[in-house]
């Protein structure tokens, strides 16, 4: 495993105590507490609106401060708030408590992802093995099925990933001086951070109502469970060989495979079609995720601000898609939300073309500021 193996079992460990508690969130509140896609959507974009905010300010509070107390208290925190999931018992609880969640699970990623980028900047291998704890922590929760079974689990595995991180060795780091508002960063940026938030806008929109759409097609939960694992694993072998492509490249790659899997989610009939698209939308995301990574590493000595910005400018997606996502379903049905999402990555990708172009030019053609 990259980066000595321990970042690399954090980042698998926490991946998959995220993904595991969320995964049949929706299906709780619709089937146990009553909620309708609206309210699923506002809930689902209240944790997206705790994670931008939290991903951010912490991101930057690791450069200033240093990342080893950042990454473990955060760690710890969203294992106890996983926890309390246990105890909602309504819509009112729940989203309290995703809201909680949000908030401890922007704390950690930036420090953690920054350490590895400084240690060998293998981005892609690294990432692999969230989408592996991705993998793991579906395909658990499929198994499990009982939700409060299912948060316990995954507070545990959490848990886990605050104990590595207590071995992770943390050599002297450089701490920078970052303004609030840091509009160097954002000017170096912004072509990845605005298109990618085009695109996630979109592909929020569909996972906000996916494991509806899938139960809908028949799928039990230990087959969404199954399905979201095909994504994972693909995920898992497409971002352990891309580290080799430039940053651009791999950006670009990403939109047009999710401009290619967006719609095809429209023709699936029965739940088990849907696995040919997981397997090209883990290429989108597996590009898009290490391409946008790379390239806001490679042009910027804040890398925790960078990288927080980059969670906070795809948890802005979260909270717009969840809310249009949940919207758009509740008047056009699911396929509408896969329409809207596919012009959205359209947009994405033009966005992207025109300021990459732009802002290399104004900052010098193959620039490399670290």
């Amino acid at each position: 495993m990259v980066g000595g193996g321990k970042a690399s079992w954090v980042q698998m460990l926490s991946s998959a105590s995220l993904s595991g508690s969320a995964l049949l969130i929706p299906n709780l509140l619709r089937d146990e507490f009553g909620a309708n896609t609206i309210e699923i959507g506002l809930i689902t974009a209240s944790f997206s609106a705790a994670l931008f905010c939290s991903s951010y300010y912490f991101g930057r509070y690791s450069d200033i401060h240093g990342r080893k107390m950042i990454l473990q208290v955060g760690l710890a925190l969203t294992s106890l708030a996983i926890f309390m999931l246990i105890f909602a018992d309504g819509v009112t609880s729940l989203a309290l408590v995703r809201l909680l969640i949000g908030l401890c699970a922007g704390i950690y990623p930036s420090a953690l992802l920054a350490h590895v980028y400084d240690s060998d900047k293998k981005v892609g291998k690294f990432s692999a093995y969230g989408s592996l704890g991705f993998g793991l922590g579906v395909f658990l929760a499929g198994v499990i099925s009982i939700y409060y079974e299912i948060f316990l689990a995954c507070s545990i595995l959490m848990f886990g990933a605050f104990t590595i991180s207590l071995l992770i060795p943390f050599p002297t780091e450089k701490h920078h001086k970052v303004p609030f508002f840091p509009k160097e960063i954002l000017r170096r940026n912004y072509p990845v951070y605005l298109s990618v938030m085009f695109r996630h806008t979109g592909a929020n929109m569909i996972w906000v109502i996916y494991p509806l759409f899938l139960q809908d097609l028949g799928a039990a939960p230990w087959f969404i469970g199954t399905i979201y694992a095909v994504n994972a694993v693909a995920q898992f072998v497409f971002m352990n060989i891309v580290d080799r492509f430039s940053s651009k490249k791999l950006v670009a790659a990403g939109f047009v495979f999710s401009i290619i899997t967006f719609p095809s989610y429209t023709l699936a009939t029965e739940a088990w079609q849907i696995i040919p698209a997981q397997i090209t939308i883990a290429a989108a995301w597996s590009s898009l995720y290490v391409g946008s990574v790379k390239y806001v590493m490679e042009r910027n000595e804040e890398k925790g601000t960078s990288a927080g910005l980059l969670q906070s400018s795809l948890s802005i997606s979260a909270i717009i898609g969840a809310i249009c996502g949940g919207v758009a379903a509740y008047i056009y049905g699911y396929h509408g939300a896969m329409y809207i999402a596919t012009v959205l990555a359209i947009l994405g990708l033009i966005v992207f073309y025109v300021s990459s172009r732009k802002v290399d030019s104004s900052l010098g053609k193959g620039i490399n500021p670290v």
